[in-house]
């Protein structure tokens, strides 16, 4: 069985965290090393990330720098059936009523030297027009090895505080966590700058 853990939502004098799980070697090893191979060999379609700003997706640095692939081409299907499977299991973790899910929403972002993205939830800052919410968001780290990057930690922030919790993005890694908890990706770094080198990150939304 793979390792895995699990944070509950915790009250402490700073604020209260909602729950999140982790999970090593989610996918089988050769296809998460095969998911890095295909970002790479594509990088010409990667294009720079955009957020929703009053009811309008646009590119702003400031706020997120990225860039993204909205298909993930041969592996669509399987992230799809590998997150559907997981529902289950993460619904129970997080205490969360069992719902009906409507899609899998995948999406690739490749985080190169500088990138970073504010503090944020999933259903607001990144979501999309559309009357299915997101409700479960898990996020599958791939790279190379050795690592060309330093830094990129996924932060929690606690609900009514200033305390943090950071998630180090390793190979084949994968985070969840209700789409309504407040998190960010810290500020990367990669003094090679090469698109090969960069913290790649499959994100995956479960929608109602």
């Amino acid at each position: 069985m793979n390792q895995a853990a699990v944070l509950s939502g915790k009250i402490s004098g700073t604020g209260v965290f909602l729950p999140h799980h982790t999970q090593a070697d989610w996918l089988p090893r050769d296809m998460a090393d095969a998911i890095v191979d295909y970002a790479i060999e594509n990088e010409s379609l990667f294009q720079a990330g955009r957020i929703l700003q009053h009811g309008k997706l646009v590119v702003d640095e400031s706020i997120r720098q990225v860039s993204t692939l909205t298909h993930l081409g041969p592996f669509q299907t399987a992230l799809t059936d590998a997150a559907m499977a997981s529902k289950p299991m993460l619904e129970t973790l997080f205490g969360m009523p069992t719902f009906s899910a409507s899609q899998v929403e995948i999406e690739m972002a490749a985080h190169g030297d500088g990138a970073h993205f504010q503090r944020h939830v999933d259903t607001f800052v990144v979501g999309h027009n559309r009357p299915s919410p997101r409700m479960l968001t898990l996020v599958l780290y791939v790279h190379r090895q050795p690592r060309g990057f330093t830094g990129g930690a996924l932060r929690f922030h606690a609900l009514g505080g200033t305390t943090t919790r950071d998630i180090a993005p390793e190979h084949n890694l994968l985070t969840a966590f209700p789409s309504i908890a407040p998190h960010s990706v810290q500020p990367l770094a990669s003094p090679g700058g090469a698109f090969a080198d960069r913290r790649f990150a499959v994100n995956m939304w479960i929608r109602r």
